[in-house]
């Protein structure tokens, strides 16, 4: 069977969808189908054996794959930004829409540590890691800086989950959240003077969805946070966990080290996409594990359930684009197309064989359910 996408996103005119598999990334034509662009990192086994030889001092056997599997994509018109994760680097690709492959390999920058979350803004790539700092990268074809004379522009204290630019009266301000409840707007490119915390929060943030003063932040609290990020207001509170509850499984409780009887279900908010249909504002959103999508609708300063799309198998990841919604599956159909609306299916004009990874079983899959790993626990 194949390999279902970890990662797929749309681009603005929502004519292209971007899928990465592994360490594979495609670009699908959404109107006919067609594979339009495909990279492959075939460098994945190389700098991770190396290492190893270095530490060890053993020779590595050839017969060992480890691979670089795309962890982040994040779009402009003219490039497209990734990251991967066991070479901690981040890729920076020029889109060619005239080329029958529009995947151009423009930069390979080398990270201090893992990035776990990338955004774009006026030029640059803004990459936060997995040691809480974040730094620029610039988006063109110039030779990569060297690893040891890159400056992070600010840092948490624990690790980054995600980042967003927000722009308020044409002044840019950095967003970013963290493994614990934090939630920073700092100035930028001055990122180390800090305008606010939004606070509120007692578990981790995974998620930060940005559209103009509006943020949404979800991530290990049975809520959603709503506030106007630029004043600090959080204007209201939505019951994710209630919408929920009943596509929670055993997945949900916590590991058995850690579970007592009493034990409830946890939930941890994997993705959340904005999408404005007919001038109306809605957010859409997958808690890890779960075989549904949530889509709000957002009116009056809150958040209220639009519709529950219901999957036949938990949803890996989505995308919204030109009224449908693609969807990664963990299941032999990998790749659905539903529409937005009513959530009924639609015409899967993709053909999944293109998928170029296949696997016996499931244990062969790359990580797909990330996010709950992000929950700090204690044994007292």
């Amino acid at each position: 069977m194949k390999h279902p996408f970890q990662l797929l996103r749309t681009n603005r005119q929502c004519k292209l969808l971007f899928a990465a598999v592994q360490n594979h990334i495609l670009v699908y034509n959404t109107s006919s189908g067609k594979v339009i662009g495909h990279w492959f990192d075939d460098q994945q086994s190389t700098h991770r054996n190396h290492q190893l030889e270095r530490r060890t001092g053993k020779q590595i056997s050839s017969k060992v794959q480890i691979y670089n599997h795309i962890k982040c994509l994040s779009l402009t018109e003219s490039h497209l930004v990734a990251s991967t994760d066991s070479d901690k680097s981040v890729l920076v690709f020029t889109l060619d829409y005239e080329s029958d492959n529009i995947l151009t390999l423009s930069k390979r920058q080398p990270m201090p540590k893992r990035p776990y979350a990338i955004t774009t803004y006026d030029g640059v790539a803004i990459v936060a890691d997995k040691f809480g700092d974040a730094y620029t990268v610039a988006i063109d074809s110039n030779p990569p800086v060297a690893e040891k004379d890159l400056v992070p522009i600010l840092g948490h204290v624990s690790m980054l989950t995600d980042v967003v630019v927000g722009v308020h009266n044409d002044k840019p301000f950095l967003i970013t959240s963290d493994r614990d409840e934090h939630i920073r707007v700092s100035n930028y490119p001055k990122a180390y003077a800090i305008k606010s915390f939004l606070q509120g929060h007692e578990e981790f943030v995974s998620q930060l969805c940005l559209v103009g003063d509006l943020l949404v932040s979800g991530g290990g609290d049975d809520y959603l946070f709503v506030w106007n990020w630029y004043t600090g207001e959080l204007l209201s509170k939505f019951d994710l966990k209630g919408v929920v509850s009943p596509f929670l499984n055993e997945a949900h409780f916590p590991p058995e080290k850690y579970r007592s009887e009493d034990s409830p279900k946890e939930i941890s908010v994997a993705k959340i996409e904005y999408v404005e249909y007919e001038n109306e504002k809605y957010f859409v959103v997958l808690v890890e594990r779960t075989s549904c999508l949530i889509v709000l609708a957002y009116k009056d300063n809150t958040l209220i359930v639009h519709q529950v799309i219901l999957l036949n198998e938990d949803c890996v990841t989505f995308t919204v684009g030109n009224g449908s919604i693609y969807v990664s599956l963990e299941s032999e159909a990998v790749l659905q197309r539903l529409n937005f609306l009513n959530g009924t299916s639609q015409e899967l004009l993709i053909d999944t064989n293109s998928i170029p990874i296949d696997v016996k079983a499931k244990s062969e899959y790359a990580e797909m359910f990330p996010v709950t790993t992000l929950r700090k626990r204690s044994e007292y």
